[in-house]
């Protein structure tokens, strides 16, 4: 193996790289496509690489320098140095990981994002071989797969899916050849795919009604997405999307979508975990338009949901945010772009609809609240009732629906309070039909 003390380089050279396992299992196409995702760090000595216990998702080589590997009790149970076999392959690669990893010497490392080389290492294990030689007839449509294909498994929204999900995402997206001018999404339709863009390019639009005007958005080239919007949220199409140029798009169907790509991306919280990660310094991000935000959460940020792409390289990368709007659709669609772009996000489960008032009278305040009648009509705290005899068989006697207890099960405090509300008022009225009509004062006109 050569060191990078060896070649005396400042950058590190493909063919170095390309002597590491398991990258030197990989064609030269995807070789290619993988050593650009690779980060060169110079590291102190005495630093630690990673430490026992951590998840940190990353294969790390040792390209120049000595590592020493340190176990809990902080004894040093191995020692690495570049130029040696062990060299090539990742350090102590197990997740999570077993040994603390130490540099003795200044070192240079090189890492990746595991997944990344695990999905690029399954795509060119399991796809069928052909020649490497691009040059050959119909290579330039091969290096254009390669391109989308690479893109697509490069974005956030792909990175975080197992390579098996991947393979099943790949087997059942479906093929479409479009032409330049045709519409392949109309804005206020309902959401039918999610497509990627294999070849050509498209725009993306949005009419706005008070001028009649589409608004450009967005040029979308290969590799790109969309669709998502309505897929997530459940809703229409936000926007038109218009081939600029023929080409050929890979689509997935709503349910498909909804299963492999939402799941991994989009994760609810109640109400008192979403509290609990504010509490922890979590942000609540309220997605609705500013005018509608009159009962948002306490120091919480306003960025309306068509405004999220713009506004995202203005979010902290490194704190949690707790999505919210009224009904949790649009803070789902949120979620799922902020997740393709690594943040860590959370939805509030049923938005904040969802969340009982401070102000909400208990179900003990509305028993004993006094209830207002029609002029001339006796209410209860006109008359002495007499407790109910619960020993009566079934069906002899109405049931108390304040002893009662109501099916709770899968209701918020509010719908239960209403339904205690409810049945009180129908009771109410069950028993002022029950009073002998010549109890009942009434008035005459």
């Amino acid at each position: 193996m050569v060191t990078l003390k060896q070649q005396k380089l400042k950058v590190v050279d493909p063919t170095v790289l390309q002597d590491l396992v398991p990258l030197n299992s990989l064609t030269d196409t995807r070789f290619r496509e993988i050593s650009g995702n690779f980060k060169v760090e110079n590291i102190g000595a005495g630093q630690f690489l990673f430490c026992a216990g951590e998840c940190d998702n990353r294969s790390v080589y040792l390209l120049d320098g000595e590592i020493n590997f340190i176990d809990a009790n902080g004894r040093v149970t191995g020692i690495v140095s570049a130029g040696m076999e062990p060299a090539r392959y990742p350090l102590a690669n197990q997740q999570p990981r077993l040994v603390s990893a130490r540099t003795a010497t200044r070192c240079v490392i090189a890492w990746l994002d595991s997944t990344l080389l695990d999905v690029m290492l399954t795509l060119d294990q399991s796809a069928y071989k052909r020649p490497v030689n691009t040059r050959v007839e119909g290579g330039a449509r091969a290096r254009i797969e390669d391109d989308w294909m690479t893109r697509m498994l490069h974005s956030q929204a792909f990175i975080k899916l197992a390579p098996v999900e991947i393979q099943r995402l790949l087997r059942t997206l479906t093929s479409v050849t479009v032409n330049a001018g045709d519409t392949v999404i109309r804005q206020g339709l309902a959401g039918d795919y999610f497509y990627i863009i294999r070849e050509g390019k498209c725009s993306v639009t949005r009419g706005v009604s008070s001028t009649g005007w589409d608004v450009p958005l967005a040029e979308l080239s290969a590799g790109d997405c969309f669709g998502e919007e309505a897929l997530v949220s459940d809703a229409c199409r936000n926007a038109t999307v218009t081939m600029l140029t023929d080409g050929h798009l890979m689509r997935l169907s709503k349910k498909e979508f909804l299963e492999l790509l939402k799941k991994p991306l989009v994760h609810y919280v109640n109400i008192e975990k979403a509290r609990s990660i504010a509490d922890a310094g979590g942000i609540w991000l309220d997605v609705r338009l500013a005018d509608e935000c009159s009962n948002a959460m306490e120091n919480s940020i306003n960025i309306p949901l068509a405004e999220i792409r713009e506004k995202a390289p203005g979010l902290s990368s490194d704190r949690n945010y707790i999505i919210c709007c009224d009904t949790g659709r649009r803070s789902a669609a949120a979620a799922f772009l902020l997740s393709q772009r690594d943040f860590e996000v959370n939805v509030l489960e049923g938005g904040l609809n969802s969340i009982v008032p401070v102000n909400t009278p208990n179900p003990a305040a509305i028993a004993t609240a006094p209830v207002s009648a029609a002029p001339g009509v006796n209410t209860l705290s006109n008359w002495s009732i007499e407790p109910m005899d619960t020993s009566k068989p079934a069906g002899s006697s109405m049931e108390d629906p304040v002893k009662k207890e109501p099916a709770k099960q899968g209701l918020s405090e509010l719908e239960i309070v209403k339904q205690e509300r409810d049945a009180l008022e129908k009771r109410l009225r069950e028993l002022e039909m029950q009073l002998p009509a010549g109890n009942v004062s009434t008035t005459s006109s």
